[in-house]
């Protein structure tokens, strides 16, 4: 008999324990503690995620980059890869040469579009290496070249 006395009366020294009002808000601010530092590492490991991904796409567009450079280091490195890049570029000719510039709205095939914008080049009109060229004759021209 004593021995289920004890069951009963330690059954409800823990029933008042758990009870009591003190214990009771103790153990929600723990729970609220918990919950909130469960919550901010949630929060941190999502946003962590979406930095990583976002590094990852930035990585690959920079690797993609890096292979475009390097291919057009490599392209302008040959002497006609060079050439190309100053005819295209800033319209450069050679003496003898014209260049023909396309004007309009981007319809291609009417002639009225095409036009010739330079000269022989060794005539002095045109936009070549003459004296009275271009920019960049007078800038050459500045350099004694």
């Amino acid at each position: 008999m004593q021995n289920s006395n004890s069951k009963t009366g330690n059954r409800k020294y823990w029933w008042r324990l758990l009870h009591n009002p003190f214990i009771m808000i103790l153990g929600l601010a723990i729970l609220f503690f918990v919950a909130r530092a469960a919550w901010n590492v949630h929060k941190s490991a999502t946003t962590v995620s979406l930095k990583l991904s976002q590094a990852r796409s930035e990585k690959e567009r920079l690797l993609m980059e890096q292979k475009n450079l390097s291919s057009k280091i490599d392209e302008l490195s040959t002497p006609g890869g060079l050439e190309s890049e100053l005819r295209m570029k800033y319209r450069a000719v050679k003496a003898g040469e014209s260049v023909a510039v396309i004007v309009g709205s981007g319809t291609p095939g009417t002639s009225s579009e095409l036009g010739v914008t330079g000269q022989e080049s060794g005539s002095g009109t045109g936009s070549g290496a003459g004296e009275g060229g271009g920019f960049w004759s007078r800038v050459l021209g500045l350099f004694g070249l």
